[in-house]
């Protein structure tokens, strides 16, 4: 074929293309009697292709080429910056190439959108060149989709006309500059197109809304691979089990991604594809017993259902050389042994496998072995203790450890909180008196501890002998309870701490002074809200009872966020007791100096 034979061919494939839409009416030469376009194109608001109608007209160029090769989606065509700066000039067109097989019988048409924008982008790349490379796509069959082509096309020409040789701001410049108000994607489209379907398929460009300008700046970023990304609610299961109740959809104009959990992914790329099936094994453990133990299900049982519909595994076309399923079958019973075991501590975190060391591997295996299957675990102590602590990664477990008497060296391993210790103190006067086997821990412990369990440490100090010495230490722990709080903020340490505070305060006066049970009442409350006018009575009265020391006094006008009188009585301590007056949580209470900004300070802030 000639030359215009070609062209010829080329013109009338693009004419009799576009006329199969109800919105668009070309005018299009086949003798090229315009220097760098071949006509235009019409679009129109509705099917009535009237001028009443007529929404307006975009150019165009044709170009025909010889090649019985029609089974590309994208093509490469290289094409004169001359025409390229023209098209800029005249605000914008689309390019058509027609590849001709077969003596012209067989045309497949390809297209690409240059508005002004993207012809600036390919111009500044060109680098002197006569000719830019461009790559255009198939241009598609349904009659909506062509439309909806031109339309956004045109929309696009038409918002940056007036900035096809300004300067343009990039979006940090605007940024850096204050004026930036946000940012637009525009499109539009023809047809019940789904909005997001549309948004991946269309040519997109981002516009920056200006302070003071009605007209937003196109940005000279142009994005190339357009993705939405949705989780909408779903029931995937295998025969009676529910594995997740939703899944993430990430779609982009070519396939569609399903992501089960974190782990797994099938990937649609078309009908006639086979999908992509892919596990990425998560680094937490929850998460992998859980994805994998979904996988294997679906590789043996060949389905999983979602929303009732059995997807099928695809035995034939997967590749499992990766996989190796007994391997992973002893992966999943671990992940599951831990998974059990943090449900026995009552711990809801999870383990990072990342994180863990040599020796975290190792106290992981002893805690299974020992607190799920029961075995005797080998320990050997410089200093032993009956209750230890175990480091696994980021998380810290107290355990009791009671010897084996079959074999030196071995201990039985149960957990602290859920286990009843025998503890016991001994007077100075030779008395023996029993305590609860919680006040060992201190504030770090009680912040810290990832099997503690806040409900068994109040019915555990109920049950000590009633003593002076063990009601003392009891207040002591109410202490550390509150510091704990001051530290972490955990709400439930705080309601622990009001627990233990109603329960010191029904003993006796000569059992814990009158004072001491108000000042940890009040100081609770004050951590929760702020006092009523009968509470600030009490404080007074505290503070009036010639009896209390300047200890007393100075916390209690802590609470009263009198900060000049609670430093007057806090001068009158010695140093000693100064020091032991800041280790207390009242202190929490202690206004620092005034910072440079204004601002005052809690001392343990």
């Amino acid at each position: 074929m000639n030359s215009i034979q070609i062209e010829t061919f080329a013109v009338n494939a693009v004419k009799d293309s576009i006329l199969m839409s109800d919105y668009l009416t070309p005018f299009i030469n086949d003798n090229d009697k315009e220097p760098s376009w071949d006509g235009a194109v019409y679009i129109y608001k509705d099917k009535d292709c009237t001028k009443n109608n007529l929404k307006g007209r975009l150019p165009v160029q044709v170009k025909g080429k010889e090649c019985n090769d029609l089974t590309k989606d994208e093509i490469s065509y290289a094409m004169s910056v001359v025409d390229l700066n023209n098209y800029l000039n005249d605000g914008g067109a689309i390019l058509f190439v027609v590849y001709i097989g077969n003596g012209g019988l067989c045309k497949k048409i390809y297209y690409i959108e240059l508005p002004p924008i993207k012809l600036r982008v390919e111009l500044e790349t060109a680098n002197g060149q006569k000719t830019k490379t461009l790559k255009l796509k198939e241009f598609p069959i349904d009659s909506n989709k062509k439309a909806s082509i031109f339309l956004n096309c045109y929309e696009n020409c038409r918002r940056q006309a007036s900035f096809s040789s300004a300067t343009l701001l990039t979006l940090d410049e605007l940024q850096e500059q204050g004026v930036l108000e946000g940012i637009t994607v525009p499109i539009s489209t023809i047809g019940t197109e789904d909005p997001n379907i549309a948004l991946l398929n269309s040519e997109v460009y981002v516009y920056a809304n200006i302070r003071g300008s009605s007209i937003p700046q196109p940005l000279e970023m142009i994005p190339m691979d357009m993705y939405t990304q949705e989780t909408e609610p779903a029931i995937i299961s295998i025969g009676d089990k529910q594995f997740y109740s939703s899944l993430k959809r990430i779609r982009n104009a070519k396939q569609i991604k399903c992501i089960f959990g974190e782990s797994f992914s099938i990937t649609f790329v078309g009908n006639n594809v086979p999908c992509k099936i892919k596990y990425k094994s998560s680094d937490n453990v929850r998460v992998i017993a859980k994805d994998l133990e979904f996988i294997i299900t679906y590789i043996e049982e060949g389905y999983f259902s979602l929303n009732g519909n059995r997807t099928k595994f695809d035995y034939d076309n997967a590749n499992l050389s990766n996989f190796n399923i007994e391997e992973q079958k002893k992966n999943l019973q671990t992940a599951k042994d831990v998974v059990y075991l943090l449900d026995m501590f009552g711990c809801k975190k999870d383990i990072n496998i990342t994180d863990l060391s040599k020796s975290d591997w190792v106290n992981l295996d002893r805690l299974i072995r020992g607190l799920i299957y029961k075995e005797p675990i080998a320990l050997k102590f410089e200093n032993y203790s009956p209750v230890q602590i175990f480091n696994v990664g980021k998380l810290r477990f107290a355990i009791c450890l009671t010897p084996n008497e079959q074999k030196a060296n071995t201990f039985y391993l149960s957990d602290f909180f859920k286990t009843e210790m025998p503890a016991c103190i001994e007077l100075r006067t030779g008395e023996t008196i029993s305590i609860s086997q919680y006040f060992i821990l201190k504030k770090d412990d009680l912040n810290n501890l990832d099997n503690i369990r806040l409900e068994v440490l109040l019915p555990s100090f109920q049950k000590i002998q009633r003593h002076f010495e063990s009601i003392s230490r009891a207040n002591w722990f109410f202490l550390e309870l509150l510091s704990a709080y001051d530290e972490s903020k955990n709400q439930q340490l705080l309601e622990t701490a009001k627990e233990f505070s109603i329960w010191l305060y029904d003993f006796s006066g000569e059992e814990l002074s009158y004072a001491v049970k108000e000042l940890n009442r009040l100081q609770v409350i004050k951590r929760m809200r702020n006092f009523t006018i009968q509470e600030v009575r009490t404080v007074y009265s505290i503070i009036e009872d010639r009896t209390v020391t300047d200890f007393i006094r100075a916390g209690a006008y802590l609470l009263l966020d009198q900060q000049q009188l609670a430093e007057i009585h806090f001068e009158r301590l010695d140093d000693t007791i100064k020091e032991k007056f800041k280790t207390y949580p009242i202190y929490h209470f202690w206004k620092l100096e005034e910072k440079e900004n204004g601002q005052t300070q809690n001392a343990d802030s």
